[in-house]
């Protein structure tokens, strides 16, 4: 385990953070104590205490980098993707879940109730996603797509469908069914290019306002 110092600080507590959700997934929640995650990392316990004070902790932040990966992945196809591209990007990040990686997000959901620290990460998880979503709907929006729904109630929607996706994984539907009819909704959303049909005497809407970038805390 690297000194805790700041140019090895980060990267340390990545592998931690990775083999935590690792050893949880396979394990679960209730059953994983932090010896057996100092032990997947090959490290003294007190090692890792150094980083996180309790398991709770380790946990809050493992809720917190899941949105950061799903915005990355979808980014990534940008600007040449169309919306279907990114689309399928996305689905296809919820489909690389395994059974044991699902269960444990299901299982985390559980303790909200009775742990305001996860309650408040996931809620700041859910509030992230929803932002950068309903985000992305606006800006297409005002390139003419997705057609006039509020962006709100669009990105709710579609976040509600990919959590949806994960419990029928979970439960047994076939990815493969679940990826063709995944794209199939997507298609039914944002046209079989990405892009719905302008309405009869209704054009296309040009960009009404910039787009600030990544890290500036508004619309992507």
């Amino acid at each position: 385990m690297p000194k805790v110092v700041p140019e090895y600080k980060e990267e340390a507590k990545k592998k931690i953070l990775a083999a935590g959700r690792e050893v949880m997934s396979r394990k679960g929640y209730r059953a994983t104590t932090m010896d057996d995650i100092a032990e997947h990392v090959g490290v003294s316990k007190a090692a890792l205490y150094l980083y996180f004070a309790s398991k709770d902790e380790l946990v809050v932040e493992i809720v917190k980098a899941f949105p950061k990966q799903v915005h990355e992945r979808t980014m990534s196809m940008y600007p040449a993707a169309t919306p279907l591209d990114a689309w399928t990007a996305v689905l296809d990040f919820y489909l690389e879940n395994n059974a044991e990686q699902n269960a444990l997000f299901f299982e985390l959901l559980s303790l909200i109730p009775r742990n305001p620290e996860i309650a408040e990460s996931f809620s700041g998880n859910i509030q992230f996603i929803l932002q950068k979503a309903t985000c992305g709907v606006e800006k297409h929006q005002c390139e003419g797509l997705f057609g006039d729904s509020d962006p709100r109630t669009v990105a709710l929607a579609i976040l509600s469908l990919f959590h949806g996706i994960r419990a029928l994984s979970l439960i047994g539907v076939e990815r493969d069914e679940l990826r063709e009819r995944g794209i199939e909704i997507g298609k039914l959303l944002l046209g079989d290019e990405g892009r719905l049909t302008v309405r009869p005497g209704k054009k296309k809407r040009g960009r009404q306002k910039p787009v600030a970038g990544p890290d500036s805390g508004t619309c992507l």
